[in-house]
């Protein structure tokens, strides 16, 4: 193999590594990515004193999703306890939309075991919401 050939192989391995770095990075930024923090609380102030316990979620996507429900899940089962009375960071309540890098806290009672079965970690499920394309919009009369 002489130099030129060398060097025109190279070129094409690294050209070909760089498009499949571009391809998984451009796929990545496409998916939701959600963390969700369980923890024990301490609250200050006139806050309700049985809430000790929160759960944090932060939007570490790309693009805004909108949070509708927060819950535990449960060890042993595929049953799930939402939070219904709880108390978000920001005094709202759910449906709650969450551009990229923000982050919201609700603060609710300690999660109570399902029967035998103790709490195995926290949730956060997003609204499913598809809007229509322009192209397939019937026309408007008038």
């Amino acid at each position: 193999m002489s130099d030129a050939e060398a060097v025109t192989l190279s070129i094409a391995v690294l050209g070909a590594v760089l498009g499949l770095i571009n391809t998984w990075r451009s796929i990545d930024t496409s998916r939701v990515k959600l963390k969700v923090v369980p923890g024990h609380a301490v609250l200050v102030g006139s806050a309700n004193p049985a809430y000790r316990f929160y759960v944090s979620v932060t939007n570490l996507g790309a693009f805004a999703v909108t949070i509708e429900e927060l819950g535990f899940l449960y060890k042993g089962t595929d049953r799930k306890g939402v939070l219904v009375e709880y108390l978000l960071s920001d005094g709202g309540a759910l449906p709650k939309r969450l551009e990229p890098r923000a982050g919201l806290t609700a603060y609710c009672e300690r999660p109570a075991p399902l029967g035998t079965h103790s709490v195995k970690c926290a949730y956060a499920s997003r609204l499913l919401k598809y809007a229509p394309s322009q192209a397939h919009r019937e026309p408007s009369a008038g």
